[in-house]
């Protein structure tokens, strides 16, 4: 059983509105990884990585049009550690340890953005910190 709903093709995400909607998204096929690899689903997880990092790739043109070349580099590190991830479990015979370690590496690569650029709501939601995109 698939855990996440693949996006199809890149999407224009140039709004505090549409990095909240494409963040949600990254979140929700986040878990589907999480959750697939209690079980050991590589194939879900395969599947949910992609949708990650098809949002991570989508989120760059928000930090891209405004400014942020901190985030950008967030943005790129996070790619480049999802990319070692996909690596490891792209085999039929997945290490994993080596699997666990990459993930770890993934969140915190995901956490070195959420820590500048990422606050939580009254309902414990994340959502874009107030003045990150005041100069």
């Amino acid at each position: 059983m698939t855990l996440s709903v693949a996006i199809v093709g890149a999407q224009k995400v140039s709004t505090p509105e549409e990095l909240d909607k494409c963040m949600k998204g990254v979140g929700k096929a986040n878990q589907g990884v999480q959750a697939a690899m209690k079980t050991k689903t590589y194939a879900d997880v395969r599947t949910s990585m992609t949708t990650v990092r098809q949002g991570v790739l989508d989120s760059q043109t928000f930090w891209i049009e405004h400014k942020r070349d901190d985030a950008v580099k967030f943005n790129k590190d996070a790619l480049a550690k999802i990319d070692e991830f996909q690596k490891v479990v792209a085999t039929d015979t997945v290490d994993e340890t080596a699997a666990q370690s990459a993930l770890k590496a993934v969140g915190a690569a995901c956490r070195s953005c959420h820590q500048v650029y990422r606050a939580t709501d009254a309902d414990d939601n994340f959502i874009l910190k107030p003045g990150s995109l005041d100069k």
